[in-house]
């Protein structure tokens, strides 16, 4: 039997080396793989929110009267623009 003491640490770190370095590797990959998929589901959950957000917006504004879309008029239907009573 060989004592303790005659086996070199060389022999055993030396594998050992190329673990520890894999390993790192794989850890790293693992937080960028999860870093991107926790943006990429904030980015989902933001933009769903927005869409909903501006169909509700729409819905409301249809139910009001007004016209829906970027290029509608802001003059509600019975004529009257701004909150005051209309100008003679």
């Amino acid at each position: 039997m060989l004592a303790l003491s005659s086996v070199d640490p060389e022999d055993i770190i030396g594998p050992l080396a190329g673990f520890s370095v894999l390993a790192v590797l794989v850890g790293i990959v693992m937080y960028l793989g999860m870093l991107a998929l926790m943006l990429w589901l904030f980015y989902l959950v933001i933009r769903t929110a927005v869409k909903n957000g501006i169909l509700k917006a729409d819905e409301e504004r249809a139910a009001r009267g007004f016209a829906a879309g970027p290029l509608a008029s802001h003059i509600p239907p019975d004529g009257r623009a701004g909150y005051g009573p209309p100008v003679p």
